[in-house]
């Protein structure tokens, strides 16, 4: 007896009309990915919402210019932390929002 192959494929929506198919060895790997895909399409805007919240802080009164090592630290943690941070509560929440139904 030979154990035939199953495939485990994912088809993504790259156009309009246009599809690209992932093959991946297991069911497992093939959640993880679409995971990591649904994210990671939510890190731009986090990201620019980041950004503004920089604009912010700098039309309020904080002006981190003057020490560079700080002011770099400031100006890249924050956004970084927004895209992280919102992009995982906004996946959490739609997960079990999904669940529920």
């Amino acid at each position: 007896m030979t154990k035939e192959k199953q495939k485990h494929t994912l088809d993504v929506k790259i156009g309009p009309k246009k599809y690209r198919r992932y093959e991946f060895k297991s069911e497992e790997d093939k959640d993880q990915w679409e995971k990591l895909y649904r994210k990671s399409r939510l890190f731009m805007p986090y990201f620019l919402l980041g950004i503004g919240i920089n604009f912010l802080l700098y039309f309020a009164g904080l002006d981190l210019s003057k020490n560079i090592m700080l002011g770099a630290f400031v100006g890249l943690a924050i956004p970084f932390a927004s895209m992280y941070l919102l992009s995982e509560l906004h996946y959490r929440i739609a997960e079990k929002r999904t669940q529920k139904r």
